[in-house]
């Protein structure tokens, strides 16, 4: 398939000279984010005797200085950096993400850590032509490039551009991203939750963003490349979503869809146990997989917006581009920290029932144990921030409290009863019996009486409690198993 950026296509086989471009491109980007990882603020660095330019951190200079200026491709005559290569249509720029670590996620300040590698290519064909091998500018060099801001980000560390062109005019930047962002989370069914989280790409001056579909850095038709070690198994990574679009903050009716697309990631579950961050498996296939993941994507909305042409005459107008995560909530450290020991909790209250109810210590101690213990177990809770409605989690714990409880009230009711209610024996119809008759007679054509007797025996205060025992031993589990259906069927096929 062929796409048409500017006025002319970017065929595939303009492509072949990529992977050496490529190469030299990305290890340079990967010795630069080392040397911000090991180059400290107050730190030296080897490189600061022949640093390019004061305005360039030493710590990013991964190239040695140009021995001589001529040993660069000269720009053709009229060549001025700041103006676009097309002026009277957007410039397509297609960009992929390869996410390096994804985590951190926090519930109580709604925000999450994401580290990723952004390419994004587009065609200058003033640029072509003027070298037979591919070349990465100095910084001195200054040539076009878009404008690329993070929207929603509450922190963020950037390393400087790579650059590389190839003969044929294509312009590939590469840049490392470590970010804070922000993401608004839901929290009614936590910790059954399914969230969405955002990262917001805005390009300014001109540009048509465009998500991986004719970049040639990574293999296949995907926007979104992980390496699935690098994901935080607090929560799992269900889907990526991409889109592009016309947007403004001034001309609400600019806003406009153009690009959409969708990337399934659920079988990064099978390469988390596989652990590829060893360094004897790291080199095995599997672990190749793994470390470049790029799931299974289609394309979806594709669709023309009048308003696209607004974006060369402003920045009031431009494109953005939107990496939307699905994330699903793993299961098994709420089930140990919170579920299991609540349920436990619950099952012990009900030892009450099969004691005596004579034994008025064992079993107010038990009662009063296990609604402390519950109590305790509520406030264990992560902290999450003061929204307005029940979580989940609330609602399982309140329940629970509530258990324990009427496990309590229900002893106290017990022993009240044996206490203080007495059989009232009554006088019977007659003296050897200690029971009632009531005799119903019927008159009959052959003068026959029939008698029917109904025997009714009263209950003690004892036999009473004894009964209520013994039917708390069958309400309690029963209730407490159909709130389990209803809670786990609400919560988790429901609400999530």
């Amino acid at each position: 398939m062929t796409r048409v950026v500017g006025d002319s296509p970017l065929q595939p086989s303009t492509m072949k000279s990529g992977p050496t471009m490529l190469t030299f491109v990305t290890l340079t980007l990967i010795s630069a984010a080392t040397s911000l990882e090991t180059t400290g603020p107050g730190s030296t660095s080897s490189t600061d005797a022949w640093s390019w330019s004061g305005t360039v951190p030493p710590t990013l200079s991964s190239m040695p200085p140009p021995v001589d200026s001529t040993a660069y491709p000269t720009f053709p005559e009229g060549y001025r950096p700041w103006d676009r290569p097309l002026q009277d249509q957007p410039v397509d720029v297609s960009c992929s993400v390869y996410i390096d670590s994804m985590g951190s996620f926090s519930e109580k300040t709604m925000d999450f850590s994401l580290s990723l590698i952004m390419g994004c290519e587009w065609r200058d064909f003033r640029l072509a032509n003027i070298s037979s091998d591919s070349w990465s500018p100095p910084p001195e060099m200054h040539i076009w490039k878009p404008s690329i801001e993070v929207v929603m980000k509450e922190e963020s560390g950037e390393s400087h551009p790579v650059v590389s062109v190839s003969p044929e005019g294509n312009v590939l930047q590469m840049r490392w991203y470590t970010l804070k962002v922000t993401c608004l989370m839901q929290l009614q069914a936590y910790p059954l939750d399914r969230q969405k989280c955002s990262v917001l790409f805005n390009i300014l001056g001109g540009v048509r963003i465009l998500w991986g579909w004719s970049t040639y850095w990574f293999p296949g038709a995907t926007p979104v490349v992980t390496r699935t070690s690098g994901l935080h198994s607090q929560l799992q990574l269900e889907t990526v979503e991409t889109f592009a679009y016309v947007n403004s903050l001034v001309l609400p009716e600019a806003i406009c869809v153009y690009e959409g697309g969708a990337c399934d990631y659920g079988e990064t579950e099978n390469c988390l146990r596989k652990q590829c961050t060893s360094v004897e498996r790291i080199t095995s296939q599997e672990c190749r997989t793994c470390n470049y993941f790029s799931g299974v994507c289609h394309n979806g909305t594709v669709q023309d917006c009048d308003s696209l042409q607004a974006v060369t005459q402003g920045d009031s107008v431009f494109t953005t581009g939107e990496l939307r995560f699905t994330l699903t909530r793993r299961l098994s450290y709420h089930l140990l920290q919170t579920y299991i020991p609540s349920i436990s909790i619950v099952a012990m209250s009900w030892i009450s029932f099969w004691l005596n109810k004579d034994a008025a210590p064992a079993r107010t101690a038990l009662g009063v144990t296990t609604v402390l213990t519950m109590i305790t177990q509520s406030g264990r809770t992560e902290a999450m921030p003061e929204v307005s409605y029940v979580r989940a989690v609330d609602v399982w714990l309140l329940v629970c409290q509530l258990f324990v409880f009427l496990a309590l009230i229900e002893y106290a009711s017990v022993n009240y009863i044996s206490r203080t209610i007495r059989a009232k024996s009554e006088t019977p119809s007659e003296p050897a019996e200690n029971c009632n008759f009531f005799k119903i007679q019927e008159d009959s054509q052959n003068q026959n009486h029939l008698e029917i007797s109904v025997k009714v025996k009263k209950m003690d205060g004892r036999q009473i409690a004894e009964k209520i025992d013994e039917i708390s031993k069958m309400l309690f589990p029963l209730a407490f198993l159909l709130f389990n259906l209803l809670y786990w069927s609400v919560y988790f096929f429901v609400v999530r």
